[in-house]
């Protein structure tokens, strides 16, 4: 194939029009790359672009909440757009108990290695006031004695699962519900949460303490509540367990910061994106 000078003088910066012997010409040529073809300098940009964040969120219907909530943080400033990959993987209706629909220590270990997460937010626990089908179909009857103790090993094998695909980890307790029951279980689970968190000891491994309406003092459930500019409005939907939109919104407020600290932590720093105001909301 014959070089085009006219092409190379243009790339040099030198009119068509002035014809160079071809040994003057052909060290433009060796600043290319070998097997580089002269148009495909974008893609090489392409090629040579940061890869971006992604960052995972898993488990049952609440994460869901997390993630929509985050996601309107991230689509709202073009840096961490550009920067930030989200990976919706919540299945509603799932739990650590019934493995016979969906056994998460082996979906989350699926999860990373088709997604291979940065970072993963993980809540778990709504649904699991049940029977336990483990991971080899085995049953736990609801209210046998040894019930917790099968749940504390399922929950073992789901942080250990979500630990080796080597993302950093963020399990995050439920917030308060309305049913004094489902409030009583959550308790008891976030406080298992965190005492199996502290047990395994990993540095990537962490506890993060459920979203409070109120900083101080005792939590209580309440469907409406301050939004970011003070007004009152409905955070908690109907059925006193899930998040409405504007309920999202506080909880993203919450949680994105604990992202941000825990990537900074292993040297994924946003700085460049986040103003003061929007790094401390």
């Amino acid at each position: 194939m014959g070089i085009r000078t006219g092409f190379w003088l243009r790339a040099a910066g030198m009119a068509p029009c002035l014809p160079l012997p071809l040994y003057l010409l052909l060290p433009l040529y060796l600043l290319l790359p070998l097997g580089v073809a002269p148009g495909s300098a974008a893609a090489m940009a392409t090629a040579e672009a940061p890869a971006k964040i992604r960052i995972a969120f898993a488990g049952d219907s609440i994460v869901d909440n997390y993630w929509s909530g985050v996601g309107r943080i991230v689509d709202a400033n073009p840096c961490l757009k550009n920067s930030i990959e989200l990976g919706r993987f919540a299945r509603n209706g799932t739990g650590l108990t019934r493995g016979d629909r969906i056994y998460w220590p082996r979906e989350i270990k699926r999860i990373g290695d088709n997604f291979k997460p940065t970072l993963s937010v993980l809540s778990i626990g709504l649904n699991d006031q049940q029977f336990i089908v483990d991971g080899s179909g085995v049953r736990t009857a609801w209210g046998a004695p040894d019930w917790t103790d099968k749940y504390r090993h399922e929950l073992d094998e789901f942080l250990q699962a979500a630990v080796a695909t080597r993302s950093i980890v963020l399990m995050v307790g439920m917030p308060a519900m309305r049913d004094a029951n489902d409030n009583n279980a959550i308790n008891g689970k976030n406080a298992m949460f965190e005492a199996a968190i502290a047990a395994l000891g990993d540095p990537n491994l962490h506890y993060v303490e459920p979203w409070r309406l109120r900083p101080a003092g005792a939590e209580s459930f309440a469907s409406y509540g301050p939004d970011r500019t003070g007004r009152l409005v409905q955070i908690r939907t109907a059925d006193g367990q899930h998040f409405t939109a504007a309920g999202e919104d506080l909880a993203a407020s919450y949680l994105f910061p604990k992202i941000v600290e825990a990537l900074e932590a292993a040297g994924k720093n946003l700085d460049q994106c986040l103003t003061k105001q929007t790094k401390d909301e």
